[in-house]
């Protein structure tokens, strides 16, 4: 940008603002060029793929929005603010659908069988020793030194 200001160089304020808008406008330009690389957007996953869309709609949606508002027009009369929002469904969309695949809990099935099977109790379990029907209360009670004591598998 040129620094001579000519009959705006003793306001100090405005050449300020000018450089700084020079500088961002320099900055948004070198991160365009980053980010439209072709080989970093064959690279990315599907799912990445979409996020890169979006930003870059979001992204291009906002200079534009910018540009508007330093050549004076209004953007919310302008036909840009009804793209802003069809793009923001399609950011919510694209929310719910990453939501709906990460969010949402899935069955492990081998881990629900193996929890199921090792956690149903079994009424009567058949003593290889002595074929005896003995239940599995009655097995946490051997260390009682009264066999008496012992609760009754009759009553089972």
């Amino acid at each position: 940008m040129d620094s001579n200001f000519e009959e705006l160089s003793n306001d100090t304020s405005i050449i300020y603002r000018m450089k700084q808008f020079s500088k961002a406008t320099n900055d948004i330009e070198q991160m365009m060029d980053l980010i439209s690389d072709p080989a970093l957007y064959d690279s990315l996953t599907n799912a990445d793929k979409i996020k890169y869309n979006m930003m870059m709609s979001f992204a291009l949606n906002s200079l534009f929005w910018m540009y508007l508002r330093a050549e004076g027009v209004d953007p919310t009369n302008h036909s840009i603010r009804a793209e802003n929002n069809r793009l923001k469904q399609a950011m919510a969309r694209a929310q719910e659908i990453r939501d709906r695949n990460t969010i949402m809990p899935r069955v492990n099935k081998d881990a629900a069988k193996r929890f199921i099977r090792n956690s149903l109790w079994v009424p009567n379990n058949i003593s290889e020793e002595n074929n005896t029907e003995v239940s599995l209360e009655d097995e946490g009670n051997w260390d009682v030194e009264h066999p008496d004591q012992l609760p009754s598998t009759n009553n089972v």
